[in-house]
């Protein structure tokens, strides 16, 4: 996780809305990563991508950044048809998700206290 990402999601709205994302973002990512799990598995490709790309930006936005880097590396698998990457990435994607949750659980010990009101005055 990469606080500087957040930070500046908070200077650019605010500390609540930052703080908002972060908490959709981790309680929404189980189920993005299902999503696009299951579209792969079943070879729709095109509901995929549209999965994918919500889950690479808000995995941007939120600091994720492994996250984002697989999402683009499936991005690119996809679109040349790699069977055999598209499967090795969604692999990496799933084995990614438990310590990805773990760094957003313990995030507000680490992440929204940089992004506290007080401390983006500093």
């Amino acid at each position: 996780m990469d606080a500087q990402h957040l930070e500046k999601l908070a200077e650019e709205s605010s500390w609540e809305v930052a703080e908002s994302f972060i908490t959709e973002y981790a309680a929404l990512l189980p189920r993005r990563v299902d999503r696009i799990v299951r579209t792969v598995t079943v070879r729709d490709r095109d509901i995929a991508m549209d999965f994918l790309l919500s889950l690479k930006t808000t995995s941007w936005l939120a600091g994720a950044l492994r996250m984002n880097q697989l999402c683009r590396e499936l991005e690119l698998a996809l679109a040349l048809a790699d069977v055999a990457a598209v499967a090795t990435i969604v692999q990496d994607i799933e084995q990614h998700l438990p310590s990805l949750q773990e760094a957003l659980a313990s995030r507000p010990r680490h992440v929204l206290t940089v992004l506290s009101p007080a401390a983006l005055r500093r």
